[in-house]
């Protein structure tokens, strides 16, 4: 059943009158009455007295008058309070970032926005790259904070999005370290099967700069054997660690496993590459608080904190 059945029920009892009835339901008279009587099918019994003028209630459009205003009352005190639950729960930012990001440099860059626009409310969650995209476009996201590096594109390029720089990292990479506290491997001496390490999975946008990194190599360079991939640097790091593997890693995600001692830089740098930390934002987004803060972030990107991140 359609719930503007019922609004039209109410209507023309109201008005006894189907001309003025479907004026007011801004419908044509021929389209109001086949709605009135996919209702009357619908119930299974003729609720008007159409032999009157103007039209009347049966008994049975009586007993289901009261049925209609309590249901269309009962609607919209609900829709009324879903609305206001719904208000009250959405936070005043809505932020997606990489998980390295989210666990590491959004929380200060975050402290820095707030001291300059004001307190606000605000939801922190990780997705899938290609996701974040999707829900950036369709509005469900405010700001997008991501790594990006110029020679690998992503999506975000698209003139639906605005994007400002925020700051520089590095993608190093690092070995575990053996039982005896020693980085298991060296570059220069790699084992005769190859440097082991956990690699990026193809759905993410690190898988594209190790394509990168792998494309700058020589035939003079070791050789690296991928064991198994992951989307998530906090999982590698993990995964590494307990199997003693290598992986390239952002400053963000290995700064605090290489300085307690789990992971070592590897390679003296020369198989690490540059990072860009950029954040996104639908061109027409309409909310005046992610317009404050992105005019905010042009003048003062709030980066100043990356400096402890810094491994090299």
């Amino acid at each position: 059943m359609d719930t503007n059945w019922l609004t039209d029920f109410l209507v023309l009892s109201k008005r006894g009158n189907f001309s003025q009835a479907a004026n007011e339901r801004n419908i044509t008279q021929s389209a109001f009455s086949r709605r009135i009587k996919a209702l009357e099918i619908w119930l299974g019994t003729e609720l008007f007295d159409r032999s009157s003028y103007p039209v009347t209630l049966t008994a049975e459009g009586e007993t289901f008058l009261g049925t209609a205003q309590n249901i269309l009352r009962e609607l919209d005190l609900n829709r009324v309070e879903f609305q206001r639950r719904s208000a009250a729960s959405t936070p005043d930012l809505r932020l997606a970032a990489s998980t390295s990001l989210a666990l590491s440099f959004v929380t200060d860059w975050l402290g820095q926005i707030r001291e300059a626009c004001g307190v606000f409310s605000v939801s922190i969650d990780t997705y899938d790259f290609f996701e974040m995209i999707e829900l950036l476009d369709e509005r469900k996201m405010d700001l997008v904070v991501l790594y990006y590096k110029p020679e690998a594109s992503t999506f975000f390029e698209h003139q639906a999005f605005d994007a400002l720089k925020l700051g520089e990292d590095a993608m190093h990479l690092c070995t575990a370290l053996d039982a005896e506290g020693r980085p298991a491997y060296d570059v220069d001496n790699p084992p005769r099967g190859g440097l082991e390490y956990i690699g990026y999975g193809q759905t993410g946008y690190f898988s594209k700069i190790e394509d990168l990194i792998f494309a700058g190599m020589t035939p003079q360079d070791p050789t690296f054997v991928c064991t198994s991939q992951s989307g998530t640097c906090e999982f590698m790091k993990r995964l590494a660690v307990m199997e003693q593997k290598m992986l390239w890693l952002p400053s963000c995600s290995a700064h605090e496993a290489v300085k307690s001692g789990q992971l070592a830089l590897a390679g003296d740098g020369r198989y690490d590459t540059s990072l860009e930390i950029w954040v996104y934002k639908k061109r027409d987004a309409p909310s005046p608080l992610v317009q404050k803060i992105w005019t905010h972030l042009k003048s003062n990107p709030g980066t100043g904190h990356l400096e402890k991140y810094r491994l090299r």
